[in-house]
């Protein structure tokens, strides 16, 4: 079985309707009957272009409906796809483009100016296509004349579960970017699992947000969707309305959502929330880095008709490896809940010993639906997967009951005076201020302490804060040698990589000079 057995499903009838809704994006409304003979006809013109089986292929592009047929094409003929950030610059664009070997790239008309048509940077690269309404300059080629022209037959390869499918780029907060190889087989039991534990079911009406070439945006949900016969909508990219999301939740009968941190703060803030109907709203799961408590009570209070669920997950896979069930949502507030199905999951010190409950250690994992290893980076691949376990560098600790708690990265962490400092566990005592929009803490070298803390927090709308009441709170509630003995206060937005992780390497470097004050 894989990827491409999908669409023999349809040719072969199956549980799902070939009628049925397969994807909504604004005006378009593309069945699973169209999203089969698209997927067949762009199989076709690959074919045609040259493109054979293991080939990489490099994706560029917004949310739209064409990934869908992008998708399904490559994994059909046995080729490897890449999907590559939309926000990435034009040379971290042709580093991941010469890095994966990609001899194609499919690229959105809006992006082109990303990719260099004469391939001067990119040697390997063989095919630019444009996806769009203009006719794209010469050599690049139009993807709706090749679509136009290819024939809607099935042209599937014999593919295997072992091979490689994808090349999942990490986002490089701490470095360059590696390559995550998935294959048909990774990302089947991906989706699997998330069928079982999210209830997904062929009614489902999933609203997908994040971008498509995100781990978040294709593998959470959106493909349990579809392999259910549902419907996705996608999310057009870029800046966030939250009045046309709440919108679009109303009109479409969005049953599951997936919110990023930073997007659930903007719902639970907006002040015409109580305006939209939300009721199809079943469930709306949220993750990436670790979510105020603040937060979560807050949209407990305003929209209590809906599941909010804690999930915590990584490129390397599983996409989702903790989820907090339907059950626990309100009991465990705060909590990124238990392994999924078929993921083995512990949390180790250095020695790779299980940490008693409430102690800080490093998340391991096994899974099926983990990665095979990072492309081209034996040494990296034998570093993370170290005792046959793959070390995520994400810090945590559980409770008597299990129940995980993320508590920041391992490489975050700082010693000061001997002592393990975890800013994740700072930075939510100090976004319980309600002036705070953001903040991160960071370890800055000192010579008596070694390292001490330097809170950055930048204030909503530009709002007065004294630092001395941020260290009264701090005091409250942290004991001392947790307490940041710097507070600096920026204007500017926090640093972020391009799939929004903040960048604290390079706030360390912004501010490793800072002398801290003491603290009484």
């Amino acid at each position: 079985m894989n990827f491409g057995y999908f669409l023999r499903r349809l040719d072969q009838g199956s549980h799902v309707d070939p009628d049925n809704e397969a994807i909504v994006f604004e005006d378009e409304r593309i069945t699973y009957r169209q999203m089969r003979e698209r997927a067949y006809k762009l199989a076709n013109a690959l074919k045609s272009l040259g493109l054979q089986r293991g080939d990489r292929v490099a994706v560029l592009l917004r949310n739209c409906a064409e990934w869908f047929d992008i998708f399904f094409a490559v994994a059909g003929l046995g080729a490897v796809m890449v999907p590559v950030n939309f926000l990435l610059k034009s040379k971290e664009v042709a580093f991941i483009v010469n890095d994966s070997g990609s001899s194609m790239i499919l690229v959105g008309e809006d992006l082109l100016s990303l990719v260099d048509p004469q391939k001067k940077d990119t040697p390997e690269l063989r095919e630019i296509i444009s996806i769009g309404k203009e006719t794209p300059p010469s050599p690049v080629i139009s993807y709706s004349k090749i679509m136009n022209e290819a024939e809607a037959i099935p042209v599937l390869d014999e593919v295997h579960m072992e091979d490689l499918f994808i090349l999942q780029y990490t986002s490089g907060t701490t470095g360059f970017p590696k390559g995550a190889m998935h294959t048909h087989s990774t990302l089947l039991w991906n989706s699997f699992h998330q069928v079982g534990d999210f209830e997904v079911t062929p009614k489902e009406r999933y609203l997908c947000i994040p971008g498509l070439c995100w781990v978040a945006g294709f593998h959470d949900i959106t493909l349990p969707a579809l392999w259910m016969g549902g419907t996705v909508v996608l999310f057009p990219s870029g800046g966030l309305d939250v009045g046309y999301l709440l919108g679009l939740i109303e009109k479409e009968k969005i049953t599951k959502v997936l919110m990023v941190p930073t997007i659930l703060k903007q719902v639970v803030d907006f002040p015409e929330l109580s305006k939209y109907s939300l009721d199809s709203l079943e469930l709306v799961a949220t993750g990436a880095e670790p979510v105020p408590v603040t937060v979560i009570e807050k949209f407990n209070q305003l929209l209590p008709q809906t599941t909010l669920i804690q999930g915590y997950g990584l490129s390397e896979g599983p996409s989702i490896a903790l989820f907090l069930s339907r059950e626990h949502a309100t009991r465990k507030i705060g909590s990124a809940g238990k392994p999924v199905t078929n993921c083995e999951l512990l949390v180790v010190d250095d020695s790779m010993k299980r940490v008693p409950p409430g102690e800080k250690g490093e998340i391991v994992i096994r899974s099926p639906a983990t990665m095979i290893g990072y492309w081209n980076r034996p040494e990296d691949t034998e570093e993370v997967f170290k005792g046959g376990w793959l070390h995520t560098g994400d810090l945590a600790e559980y409770d008597e009951e299990g129940f995980i708690y993320i508590t920041g990265r391992k490489k975050d962490m700082y010693i000061s005076g001997g002592l393990n400092v975890y800013p994740a566990e700072i930075e939510n005592i100090i976004l319980k201020d309600s002036r705070v929009a953001e903040t991160a803490v960071v370890g800055i070298e000192d010579e008596r302490w070694g390292e001490i803390g330097c809170a950055i927090v930048v204030p909503k709308e530009r709002m007065a804060i004294p630092t001395e009441e941020l260290d009264t709170l701090c005091k409250k509630e942290l004991a001392g040698y947790k307490r940041p003995a710097k507070f600096i206060i920026r204007d500017e937005p926090l640093p972020r990589t391009a799939s929004g992780k903040i960048k604290k390497f390079e706030l360390t470097q912004s501010y490793h000079d800072l002398k801290g004050v003491e603290h009484g």
